[in-house]
């Protein structure tokens, strides 16, 4: 397993998900849910590294929280969605191995569609970085010509060019951190309140029970990833469940079918935003980063050649 002293996403959501997987094996092999995390932690060959998402767990743990509370404590939004599934797992009595292995799953596919986009704006970024560093060249390759720029920073002429060079270049990296940012906090489970229903129902719960099941664990844990308006008679899981009870069908297996389809969809969307943003975090390049070139590096060369500025003593 991964141990990053990291506070990323990707380092949670790896330790995360071999918590899952260890905990559902846990639960399998008959080991009650109220001791799970405890047994899977401290049964690793490696300690967790202090402030990890793991050390966060089994320090609230041995505090005296319960599994639900000290998943729920952690500041990332998958802990606290198996928080919430947690808590209807204890109330219901359902088991929860399978939707475990299953949130394990998803949060893998996160995890390598967060290297796939690494990997697609890699080339961009080093572009935007190497641009970034062209003026301080573009100077040093003009003294190395016999051409002295630096005078004519001294001038207004050269102050305004420092200002509009600094502005252009802060705005290009910005705007490029910003729609990486953006397209990183899409990244997110959905279909997720299909599962959290299938654990309540699982566990005896009618569907009118369920959902009122759900809806409190997921306010209580704050999962911010299940929407209250999910759980309404307008949205798939509620048309789910109405489907369910006029045909006679177990809901079970619809709404695990329903998450499953939901997520397939939003995984194919999230990768096709990965590979966009290959291609548009070079607009700031464009509109922002080379202009700062040119206007730091190249025309205070020109300034100096066409008005020899540079021999002035």
């Amino acid at each position: 397993m991964r141990r990053d002293d990291s506070s990323s996403g990707d380092a949670t959501y790896e330790e995360l998900v071999w918590l899952l997987r260890r905990s559902a094996a846990l639960m399998r092999g008959g080991i009650p849910a109220h001791r799970v995390l405890a047994l899977a932690i401290e049964g690793d060959v490696v300690p967790p590294a202090p402030g990890s998402c793991l050390h966060q767990i089994v320090t609230r743990i041995v505090g005296g929280d319960s599994p639900s509370g000290a998943l729920a404590a952690v500041a990332s939004p998958a802990c606290k969605v198996v928080a919430a599934a947690w808590l209807i797992g204890e109330r219901s009595g359902a088991p929860l191995a399978v939707v475990l292995d299953r949130l394990a799953v998803a949060l893998n596919a996160l995890i390598d569609l967060a290297h796939r986009r690494a990997v697609l704006v890699a080339g961009p970024t080093a572009t935007v970085k190497l641009v970034a560093w062209l003026p301080p060249a573009a100077i040093g390759m003009g003294l190395l010509l016999g051409l002295n720029p630096l005078p004519v920073f001294v001038t207004p002429l050269g102050g305004c060019l420092i200002v509009l060079g600094a502005l252009l270049e802060w705005g290009g990296v910005c705007w490029a951190r910003r729609m990486m940012a953006r397209v990183e906090r899409a990244d997110r489970l959905v279909g997720v309140e299909c599962e959290l229903l299938w654990i309540a129902l699982a566990g005896g719960a009618p569907p009118a029970l369920a959902r009122k099941w759900v809806a409190s664990a997921t306010d209580e844990a704050g999962a911010i990833w299940v929407p209250f308006c999910s759980l309404m008679d307008v949205s798939t899981a509620g048309r789910l469940l109405a489907v369910a009870s006029q045909s006679g069908v177990r809901a079970g297996g619809l709404l695990l079918e329903a998450s499953s389809l939901a997520r397939a969809q939003a995984m194919t969307q999230l990768e096709r935003q990965a590979e966009r943003l290959g291609v548009r975090v070079l607009v700031p390049l464009a509109t922002c980063i080379l202009p700062a070139f040119v206007v730091l590096g190249v025309i205070p060369v020109l300034v100096s050649l066409l008005s020899g500025v540079g021999s002035l003593p």
